[in-house]
């Protein structure tokens, strides 16, 4: 008995032990991941601390740009003002016929002596007016506009007009095609494309420059695709570029560039930008400001539309070889190229001389596609292309009268009917402002009543 009890005595102390041993390994448990979470939650601190400190550096180096943006923009502000009230200085200058005082510009031109400064107001105060009566008797006595022209516009007076636009491209660009010398004009041209390698307009009157002149190396491919980095959805740089392969002898480049251009759905038109910097010129020279702008408009150079037409040319002769050969399909692709390039330069011009050229290329285009498909017997084709080529023939025949019509009209165009209609066109386009003229409107009414009285006549719906 007394055996028994010190076993369960023994058993019990055993038991007791455990249960404390247990406990003990718990807690020292539970102290110790305290005592790493504890450690984990510094850690954690610490690195919120370091955002914290790297967060309020960066915010104090935004507050320094924003402060240093705030003082730029004041500053262009307040320069952006007195520029404007420089502006309505000269403008109440030029208003009280007293030459505004010449500043010095961004290139640190030297300031004119008071003796050039005092001989330039003596020569603006004489400048002569020309009206629209005196142009008019200019350009009948001198024989044609051209020739008015350059008794108005003097070197003298594109260098002192340019000197005043000469960050402007565009002013380049009209010095350039009032110039008398050929050569002087090249430099103007040269002079834009160096300081403006950017510049489109710089560029294109460039190449087509070396195209008029007969001047095409090596260079002339280079503006070219520089013209086609710069804008490439501009049809006019692959035009450009078939026409000096065509004239290298390079056929199949140059039929791979009307292809590329042919798919392209606009030709760049800097037209109003250079009527208007044109203006400048006739403005300084003392015109009107209709008259300036007529000017502007009657004489603007749009002689790239010669380049598209010995284009076209070229590529229809390309075309009726093929078809002599018997390869119809080949034939097609080129015609359908030059018919697609009309339809494009068509659509893409403000004055009408882009209407007529580009419908000149589709009437060619689609009378030998019409050819083509009869010889192929695809009569479906033929009927379409029938379509076309009167849709074409007619709006041909509606600028054909309005051209005829305007004639008499110009000539008795008074200041504010000539600045209108160039007003029009640069709004609206040539058309548009050609059409609302009351004696253009009433040529094309008599025209559309006679072609109903002949179809009338002949019963031809």
């Amino acid at each position: 008995m007394k055996q028994w009890a010190y076993i369960i005595f023994i058993s019990l102390i055993t038991v007791i032990c455990v249960c404390f041993i247990t406990l003990n390994i718990r807690s020292v448990r539970r102290l110790s991941s305290a005592t790493i979470e504890l450690e984990q939650y510094k850690k954690m601190l610490a690195d919120l601390d370091g955002q914290n400190k790297k967060a309020n550096s960066e915010r104090d180096l935004a507050n320094q740009k924003v402060g240093r943006l705030e003082q730029e923009i004041s500053s262009l502000l307040e320069q952006r003002k007195a520029e404007l009230q420089e502006i309505e200085n000269l403008r109440r200058s030029l208003k009280q016929n007293k030459p505004a005082q010449v500043r010095q510009d961004a290139r640190d031109q030297k300031p004119i002596e008071q003796k050039q400064q005092q001989n330039v107001e003596d020569a603006e105060e004489e400048v002569v007016k020309y009206d629209a009566d005196m142009v008019r008797e200019m350009i009948s006595s001198a024989g044609g506009l051209e020739e008015a022209i350059r008794r108005i516009v003097t070197s003298e007076g594109i260098g002192s007009t340019l000197q005043q636009h000469s960050e402007n491209p565009a002013h380049w660009v009209a010095a350039a095609s009032l110039a008398q010398d050929p050569e002087a004009s090249l430099e103007y041209l040269e002079q834009a494309a160096e300081l403006f390698p950017d510049s489109s307009m710089a560029l294109t009157s460039l190449v087509e420059a070396h195209i008029t002149t007969e001047r095409i190396d090596e260079s002339t491919m280079a503006y070219i695709d520089q013209m086609k980095k710069i804008d490439p959805t501009n049809a006019l740089a692959d035009c450009y570029a078939a026409y000096c392969q065509f004239n290298n002898g390079d056929i199949e480049g140059a039929l791979q560039s009307l292809s590329q251009a042919s798919v392209k759905d606009r030709f760049s038109d800097d037209s109003i930008d250079l009527l208007m910097s044109r203006n400048d010129y006739f403005l300084s020279e003392g015109c009107t400001d209709s008259v300036a702008l007529g000017l502007s408009a009657f004489d603007l150079p749009l002689s790239h539309m010669g380049m598209l037409r010995e284009i076209g040319e070229y590529s229809m002769g390309q075309a009726d070889k093929l078809y002599a050969a018997g390869r119809y399909e080949d034939a097609l692709q080129i015609v359908t190229e030059v018919s697609k390039l009309g339809g494009t330069l068509s659509s893409s011009g403000r004055f009408i001389v882009s209407d007529r050229t580009g419908m000149a290329l589709q009437i060619s285009a689609l009378e030998s596609a019409k050819q083509l498909y009869e010889a192929l017997g695809d009569i479906t084709k033929t009927a379409e292309v029938d379509s076309q080529l009167q849709a074409v023939g007619d709006r041909s025949e509606t600028i054909d009268i309005m051209v005829q019509a305007f004639g008499g009209v110009m000539a008795n165009m008074n200041d504010q009917e000539l600045a209108d209609y160039v007003n029009g066109t640069i709004l609206n386009g040539e058309f548009s402002t050609l059409q609302n003229i009351p004696e253009i409107a009433a040529a094309l009414e008599d025209a559309r009543k006679q072609r109903e009285e002949e179809s009338s006549e002949t019963g031809v719906p």
